[in-house]
C-alpha cells in the first residue's frame, strides 16, 4: 500500500463513483478501478460494494477512509516541515559562544533570529568546558560567535566588529581618577582574565599586548563568566584588560578607562563550517552581521 493507493481510494470514497473519481485524479476508469480492487487484495477485505446503481462503503471502507484522510494530512505536514528546514526556516540552530564573546552584539543577534525565524528552535551553548573548533566540525554546533584570531581547517571565520581594549579596575583604584591609562603601567598590577581554554584569541591579543609593553601579565585569578571577572575587579583582586563593548553592561563599582600603548583591538567573528553549512546558520550568519552594522558598533577607535 502506497499514498497514491491512498488517494485513489479517498476519490473514490468521497465521490462514490468510479467514473467521477477517475476523472477527479486523472487516470482513465479501468486502470482506477483496477488500482483499488489490488488495494482491497492486499488489505484482504472489501471496501467497497459495488452494484450497477451505487457504490457504497463497507465498515473497513470507512475506518481507511479516515486513516487515510489523517495519513494524507501528516505527509503534506512532514514535507512541508522538511521543505522548511531545508530553507533553514524550520529545525534546531545550536549556537555556539565563549563567554568573552558575548558582550554586546549577541543579545541583539539572537532577538532578531527569533523574531525573523520563531519556528527555529536556538540552542546557546557557553559552557566552560566547550571546545568550539572541535564542535563545529563535528556537527556538534552548527555556529558560533567568538573572539578572532581564529582559525581552523574547514571553518569559515568572518569578523563581525573590531573594537578598541579598555581597561577595567576597582572604583576606588588610585589609576581610575587618571582619563587615560597607560598600559606599560600595569607591570606590576595583579591580572583577571578568562582563562585561556575559554577564549584563546582574545587571551593570547591581551598577553601580546602587555609583552609589546614590555611587561608579561601577573594572572591573579581566573574566571570563566563576565560576571566573575567583573566580582573579582570589583573585589579587588586585579584589573582586566576588555573589548570596549563590555562597558554596555555597566557594573558597579567597576570603572573603564581608555589604554594608550595599547595597539591591538579586539575581534568578533562568526564562525561556521565551511563545507555544506546548515541554511539556519546561513541565516544566522547574515544576521549577525545585519545586527553588528544597524549597531554601528563595528568600530576601530
Amino acid at each position: 500500500m502506497d499514498f497514491r493507493q491512498l488517494e485513489l481510494f479517498v476519490a473514490v470514497a468521497e465521490e462514490l463513483h468510479f467514473g467521477r473519481a477517475a476523472a477527479r485524479v486523472g487516470m482513465a476508469q479501468p486502470p482506477f478501478s483496477q488500482r483499488i480492487r489490488g488495494l482491497e487484495a492486499e488489505l484482504g477485505v472489501e471496501l467497497l460494494t459495488r452494484t450497477s446503481r451505487r457504490v457504497a462503503l463497507t465498515a473497513a471502507g470507512t475506518q481507511l477512509l479516515e486513516d487515510a484522510r489523517s495519513l494524507l494530512a501528516r505527509r503534506a505536514d512532514v514535507i512541508h516541515a522538511v521543505q522548511r528546514a531545508a530553507s533553514g526556516q524550520a529545525g534546531t540552530l545550536r549556537v555556539g559562544f565563549a563567554a568573552s564573546s558575548a558582550f554586546g552584539v549577541l543579545p541583539d543577534i539572537v532577538l532578531r533570529f527569533r523574531t525573523r525565524f520563531p519556528e527555529v528552535k536556538l540552542e546557546l551553548d557557553d559552557s566552560e568546558s566547550l571546545d568550539v573548533r572541535t564542535a563545529l566540525t563535528t556537527g556538534a554546533l552548527d555556529v558560533a560567535i567568538v573572539r578572532a584570531p581564529f582559525r581552523h581547517e574547514g571553518l569559515t571565520v568572518e569578523r563581525l566588529l573590531r573594537e578598541r581594549f579598555v581597561l577595567a579596575l576597582p572604583a576606588r583604584h588610585p589609576r581610575a581618577s587618571q582619563k587615560v591609562v597607560a598600559l606599560s603601567s600595569l607591570a606590576n598590577e595583579p591580572f583577571v582574565l578568562f582563562p585561556r581554554h575559554s577564549a584563546p584569541g582574545l587571551h593570547d591579543t591581551v598577553t601580546s599586548m602587555c609583552l609589546a609593553a614590555g611587561f608579561s601579565p601577573h594572572i591573579h585569578q581566573e574566571a570563566s563568566s563576565w560576571p566573575s571577572v567583573v566580582g573579582m575587579v570589583e573585589a579587588g583582586l586585579g584589573v582586566t584588560i576588555a573589548p570596549a563593548s563590555s562597558q554596555a553592561l555597566r557594573p558597579q563599582g567597576v570603572v573603564f578607562r581608555p589604554l594608550s600603548g595599547a595597539p591591538a583591538h579586539a575581534e568578533l567573528a562568526v564562525a561556521f563550517p565551511s563545507s555544506h553549512p546548515s541554511p539556519a546558520a546561513q541565516h544566522f550568519r547574515v544576521l549577525a552581521h545585519e545586527a553588528v552594522s544597524r549597531s554601528g558598533k563595528n568600530t576601530s577607535e
